[in-house]
């Protein structure tokens, strides 16, 4: 998708119309409580619109209208090429009001057009087309029997699944839920983020628009104490599909221990390395993928390589081809696609990150480039892209999940060494090797313990490839690829005596 001006952009802000009320078995209606909340644009600090704050009342309501639309099969029942037009048409649909999407997302959460434009948006295109093709296509199995029996593993539809979404994708992460939630056959209960409402509510029009049925999809914008709670204690819900903070994560285990043992599927946090071995020959090349893997999108994202392990041979060189990459990323207006690098989501996120900057200083790191807040004239959460040298693996910067535009740099003497430190995290979303030993590279992507490694490049693969991290960054959850389609079925077994 082609980049406009920064003009066109704050031009097409003017145009924009925001649905601020929740979608309920169909109809979009306000909370029952009556109340309402601010959405905040963070680039400037201003109140772009209230949205209704929906209530316990609500998600018990919604749960209501779903297993009523699961129940009679409306979707459920329907023939899978059937949900798979409904589901292409509203990739359609989407595509069709692109530009509209990345604004607002833009709008909403300070990211910048230049990513909303050329990569959430089209990723969640891609995301429904993908995952509607997937749906008449995946097959159950007949089991070797004898000739008196017939054995038959089939996969149903789990029932009603809710999904609570991150703040720092939001239409992008909607698209990772809800596609393969509905593409399996199941109703579906969304709480999009408080602070990111927006596109979310905009793709529950055009997801009616397109044709899928009264109550299948719900969407409930508030308060994650008030839905998050209700959609994890509900003793009815099959499932609760969950990206964000490790924190939170863990409460919705207990949450579901608590009522019905519903199956919790959790996406959360990631301290991932990026590591540079010494026979890397192409060092700009290493040096351009090491910056857009911590800068990209802020750093407000779980699968950021804040953690940059460069052999100790080339440290020096490395370092200074990366601040020069550095200076290409730009920070200001989200709405110049000029900028890669545009407001933190909120004042106290940013707070948080400033905070721990001056950690890292106090602990002994070297701040080589940025440290500081910047743009404070525009009312906005802006904060410059930070690198730190001179880190060890046991400083908290080292150590704990930034979330922010902050790059710590250490060194390690050899493989082993390497593979030490990388490991040495509670969490294991994804991690980067660059390397032009093939063996090597084989040796190292086995031996890390990430749910995503990637060689010679920053990436989180394709729609195709299964997303979800080890230890504490992750439970029992993969988005994208037919694993996250089958994970929200059932696998039946059915025994016949012929």
């Amino acid at each position: 998708m082609e980049l406009k001006t920064r003009e066109y952009y704050a031009d097409y802000v003017g145009k924009l119309k925001f649905n601020t009320r929740a979608l309920i078995d169909g109809k979009f209606v306000e909370s029952s409580s009556g109340k309402k909340f601010v959405t905040v644009n963070p680039a400037t600090g201003e109140a772009i619109t209230e949205v209704t704050s929906c209530s316990e009342e609500d998600v018990y309501t919604a749960e209501r209208a779903a297993r009523k639309a699961f129940e009679d099969g409306r979707w459920s029942k329907m023939d899978p090429s059937a949900r798979k037009e409904v589901l292409l048409k509203l990739a359609s649909l989407i595509a069709e009001h692109h530009e509209e999407l990345a604004v607002m997302e833009t709008l909403d959460s300070g990211k910048p057009i230049y990513d909303n434009i050329q990569g959430d948006i089209p990723d969640t295109i891609d995301s429904f087309k993908w995952q509607a093709e997937v749906i008449d296509k995946l097959e159950d199995t007949i089991i070797a029997s004898d000739a008196e029996h017939l054995g038959m593993v089939v996969h149903e539809p789990m029932g009603v699944v809710g999904a609570i979404l991150p703040w720092n994708f939001p239409i992008n992460m909607a698209a990772w839920k809800i596609a393969p939630i509905l593409a399996s056959g199941n109703s579906a209960i969304v709480k999009p983020a408080k602070l990111t409402p927006l596109t979310t509510l905009r793709l529950g029009e055009l997801a009616m628009e397109a044709g899928v049925p009264d109550g299948v999809l719900n969407i409930l914008p508030g308060s994650g104490s008030v839905i998050g709670n209700a959609l994890a204690l509900h003793p009815d819900l099959e499932a609760l599909t969950f990206t964000g903070s490790t924190e939170v994560g863990k409460q919705l285990l207990g949450c579901s221990g608590q009522t019905n043992a519903k199956r919790i599927l959790l996406e959360m946090g990631g301290k991932n390395p990026c590591i540079i071995m010494p026979d890397v020959k192409d060092l700009d090349s290493a040096a351009e993928q090491a910056v857009e893997a911590v800068f990209w999108n802020m750093g407000e994202n779980c699968t950021s390589n804040s953690r940059l392990l460069v052999h100790e041979s080339i440290k020096d060189a490395f370092l200074e081809k990366v601040l020069e990459k550095t200076k290409e990323w730009k920070t200001g207006d989200p709405l110049d696609p000029q900028n890669r690098l545009g407001a933190l989501i909120e004042k106290s996120h940013m707070e948080t990150i400033l905070n721990y900057i001056e950690i890292g200083k106090k602990d002994g790191g070297k701040v080589v480039c940025g440290g500081n807040q910047i743009l404070k004239e525009t009312g906005g959460n802006f904060v410059a892209p930070t690198v730190f040298d001179g880190v060890t693996p046991d400083m908290t910067i080292a150590r704990e999940e930034i979330f922010g535009p902050v790059l710590a740099i250490m060194t390690f003497k050899d493989e082993a060494d390497a593979i030490r430190i990388a490991n040495d995290t509670q969490y294991g979303l994804q991690a980067s090797v660059f390397t032009d030993d093939v063996k090597t590279a084989h040796r190292m992507s086995r031996a890390l313990r990430a749910g995503t490694v990637s060689v010679n490049c920053y990436s989180e693969g394709s729609i195709a490839t299964p997303f979800g991290g080890f230890k504490q960054s992750g439970f029992f959850s993969r988005d994208k690829s037919t694993w996250s389609t089958r994970q929200y079925t059932e696998t039946k077994t059915i025994w016949m005596q012929l």
